[in-house]
């Protein structure tokens, strides 16, 4: 289901509920089997060449950000998760306590920050 030319983002995050909700808002998104397992590296270098910037964006709770951590070191990607002060897991979660207007913000904030301040 990914852009056959690829694109600027491509979001890599732990659940098709949360591919879907990223869908919704115009972002590319796959799931790998599972957040214990990160893409094999054929398939990193394959997602690197297609996407100008990988987000990893797993859940906030101890084993995700346990994983955020290991990629970090391994891979070029960019980790971002959801601040502890919403208290929620994931994206999903997120919109279903937040709803779609605060979703939105969310995402366009976190764009806004990666890509263009981060530029500096």
């Amino acid at each position: 289901m990914l852009p056959k030319d690829g694109g600027d983002v491509l979001c890599i995050t732990k659940s098709m509920k949360d591919v879907m909700v990223l869908y919704e808002y115009g972002i590319s998104a796959i799931a790998p089997i599972s957040e214990n397992l990160f893409l094999t590296e054929k398939q990193y270098l394959r997602c690197k060449q297609k996407f100008k910037h990988l987000f990893v964006f797993y859940d906030n709770d101890k084993p995700g950000l346990r994983n955020l951590a290991k990629i970090r070191r391994k891979y070029d990607v960019i980790i971002t998760f959801i601040p502890k002060k919403y208290n929620v897991k994931d994206i999903s979660d997120f919109r279903k306590q937040y709803g779609h207007e605060k979703t939105l913000e969310l995402i366009n904030q976190a764009k806004s920050y990666y890509l263009n301040e981060k530029k500096d």
